[in-house]
């Protein structure tokens, strides 16, 4: 039986220009349990998910500064801690009742993630993890006169950056392999994870996002994982941002070392750098595709496929 990780896109939980509604959210998110659900009536597998959660923990941030006044600001490593609760709750609940729908049993189980970084990683001297909305030029400039922070430019939008350390340890490992060895489909690892680093009084939170996808890598690669799949809004990796005839069908891994260094950072990037660790790690296959082709991304029918 193949274990397979899906990584969902933020995409999955609120398009671009969407308004940041609890129903739009669950909206999508109720297609992506459909795209899985399919899956699953087709195939025997172990199953483990993973989310982003830029655009929520991004919210929480504006939030928390709109309200400065009336109360204190929570830091960046408890607002991944909500808004993986916040996302995971939403997944489970779509699963179970798409998957009721079909009459599938199967338990699904959210887990509360924690993934161990180095404080000393280079990341927190150069942040580069886009959080929150896209903004205009002038949406920018209006913010930026309120609080300052670090951004990068991406197709005419902006986006809020902040640190983003490699992960080094799913501190829950052990329980997400005994609930898949239990038969549960699992999620795990939302927003990258909460980062922590360990100090002489103990486990600490730092105010930083895992990438989503580093994280996926990781998870998978440590629970023995057969396919990673990254799903997203397009349907292939194109080596030239927005040029269908670049588009990649297949392409190995070295192939793939080869051209990353050209993609863009942030967004394509490390999702390639991912499937890049994961198959020269021992992982079969790992694939980019459209979270809506997700049977004909494994069919081979859709989708950018890696292999070692």
């Amino acid at each position: 039986m193949d274990t397979i990780l899906i990584a969902l896109g933020g995409n999955a939980i609120l398009k671009r220009g969407e308004e940041a509604t609890f129903l739009n959210q669950y909206r999508n998110v109720e297609n992506a349990a459909k795209s899985i659900t399919s899956l699953l009536k087709k195939k025997d597998m172990r199953l483990v998910i993973t989310h982003g959660n830029g655009p929520q923990v991004g919210d929480e941030l504006l939030r928390g500064e709109y309200a400065a006044d009336r109360m204190p600001q929570l830091p960046l490593h408890i607002l991944t801690a909500e808004t993986q609760a916040f996302i995971g709750s939403m997944l489970e609940s779509a699963l179970l009742n798409e998957m009721g729908r079909h009459s599938i049993k199967i338990d699904v189980s959210t887990v509360l993630t924690h993934i161990l970084v180095d404080r000393n990683d280079g990341a927190f001297k150069t942040p580069s993890k886009p959080i929150g909305p896209h903004y205009s030029k002038k949406e920018l400039e209006e913010r930026l006169s309120v609080k300052e922070f670090d951004y990068v430019e991406h197709d005419g939008y902006y986006r809020q950056v902040v640190p983003s350390p490699m992960p080094i340890e799913v501190i829950e490992l052990d329980s997400i392999r005994r609930l898949l060895d239990g038969g549960n489909v699992v999620i795990a690892g939302g927003g990258g994870g909460v980062p922590i680093a360990r100090s002489e009084n103990g486990i600490i939170g730092v105010d930083a996002v895992i990438d989503k996808d580093a994280t996926s890598e990781l998870l998978a690669r440590e629970l023995h994982a057969d396919k990673m799949i990254i799903l997203t809004d397009a349907e292939y990796l194109y080596t030239e941002y927005g040029k269908e005839s670049s588009r990649v069908v297949y392409m190995s891994a070295a192939e793939l070392e080869g051209i990353v260094g050209s993609l863009q950072n942030g967004t394509i990037k490390p999702k390639v750098e991912a499937c890049i660790r994961f198959v020269n790690m021992g992982g079969k296959e790992a694939y980019i595709g459209n979270l809506f082709k997700l049977d004909e991304v494994l069919a081979g029918k859709s989708g950018t496929r890696i292999r070692a």
